[in-house]
């Protein structure tokens, strides 16, 4: 997926496209619990909120990664 920051800046993320990949939603006030959603379930226009950080992640973990575009 790809998106635009406000300054500009494109910003991408690659997701597997796998039923045992989830993006979380926020709890809804005390009590709710969070709520996987697969990200087989997305749509294109969706809107997610992505929380920037330095570096590839794979899992969770940071990890050093390079790809070469041919």
């Amino acid at each position: 997926m790809e998106s635009e920051a406000e300054n500009g800046t494109l910003y991408s993320a690659l997701l597997q496209n796998a039923e045992t990949v989830a993006l979380i939603c926020p709890s809804q006030g005390s009590g709710f619990p969070k709520k996987a959603i697969p990200v087989t379930s997305l749509k294109v226009g969706d809107e997610i909120l992505l929380k920037m950080q330095g570096g590839a992640r794979h899992t969770g973990i940071e990890i050093q990664e390079f790809i070469v575009e041919k």
